[in-house]
């Protein structure tokens, strides 16, 4: 079981870092989408091995798949959303509070899917104690991104200001995409219990995933034009840029599919979400320290240390009382 909670939190970790890489990756091809397409097709690549590899053959009963509900498809396509609404959101709301909002809508989301088993998930009914959990989780959440407002730094109201009034819509998307994180842990967990092996199961989600991708990229060009996928409207010829080291955005969507394939079918959405937190939090901490990939670098504040004690008290009690 400790392996387990262990594994949520690598997840978790590792969805911070791919958004760092994947902006990163996003200034060579000036593009979300193609960003988002690039990842997809290395990590459809680098699963198919591990499978060939580790099980031998890559059969995947689709027939047992297709029997079940639609939604257990749908895994793939909440990670299209994950990246594209991260991307976008990102530089509207600064990176403080888009990760709050996220958190918020993720840890409600996976509470809520317990209480009502979505997704094919275990019933947890919403006790007080996990909601006072839960609040508690987000104190920590909020200590953790510096939410006290300090000079010079970013406000909803300057992203009002600069989004031109819109930026209730931003609010909306980065609230979409904390939904949509817990609801990939669901989907792939139960998707994992019909694939035969975490590693089919993240392998369709990925296949999936670059479906609705190039879905997403053929609808906006055919309705805004080719321009419309790449920032200022200009095209590059994305292909020359590639680096060895893009490969690393892949891998670490991988670790989250993955991870959360095989943690969320024995700990509940719930508790594999919150888990996912942590590791964001933590990495967030570590990225903000060491200044990764060229980001300003942020010191650890008494403030910080203290909301990831509380993000852990609160999973505490969610899990264990």
């Amino acid at each position: 079981m400790i392996l387990m909670y262990l594994l949520g939190i690598i997840a978790g970790a590792a969805s911070t870092a791919q958004a760092s890489v994947n902006s990163k990756i996003r200034e060579s091809f000036r593009s979300p989408y193609v960003v988002t397409v690039l990842s997809f097709i290395i990590s459809i690549i680098v699963m198919a091995l591990i499978v060939l590899v580790s099980e031998r053959d890559l059969y995947i009963p689709l027939k047992t798949i297709a029997a079940q509900p639609f939604w257990i498809w749908l895994g793939g396509s909440c990670g299209t959303a994950i990246i594209i609404l991260n991307i976008l959101c990102l530089p509207k709301l600064g990176s403080a509070r888009n990760v709050m909002i996220i958190c918020f809508g993720q840890t409600l989301t996976g509470l809520v899917i317990d209480h009502y088993g979505m997704f094919g998930s275990p019933v947890v009914p919403m006790t007080l104690i996990r909601t006072a959990g839960a609040a508690v989780v987000l104190v920590g959440v909020a200590l953790v991104n510096g939410v006290k407002r300090e000079p010079g730094s970013e406000s909803i109201y300057a992203a009002r200001r600069e989004c031109g009034g819109s930026v209730i819509l931003y609010v909306i998307l980065a609230l979409l995409c904390g939904f949509a994180c817990a609801s990939q842990i669901a989907i792939n967990g139960t998707l994992n219990m019909y694939a035969g092996s975490a590693g089919k199961a993240t392998l369709i989600s990925m296949a999936v995933g670059l479906i609705t991708t190039l879905l997403v990229i053929g609808v906006l060009t055919a309705v805004r034009g080719k321009g419309s996928i790449f920032d200022g409207g200009t095209p590059v010829r994305w292909f020359r840029g590639l680096k060895p080291w893009m490969a690393a955005g892949a891998l670490l969507a991988l670790t989250v599919v993955g991870g959360n394939a095989v943690t969320a079918p024995v700990l509940g959405t719930g508790i594999a979400t919150i888990m996912n937190l942590i590791g964001m939090m933590g990495a967030g901490l570590i990225i903000d320290a060491t200044g990764f990939l060229g980001i300003e670098v942020k010191p650890v504040t008494a403030g910080k240390v203290i909301g990831m004690i509380l993000m852990i008290a609160g999973t505490a009690v969610i899990s264990l009382i």
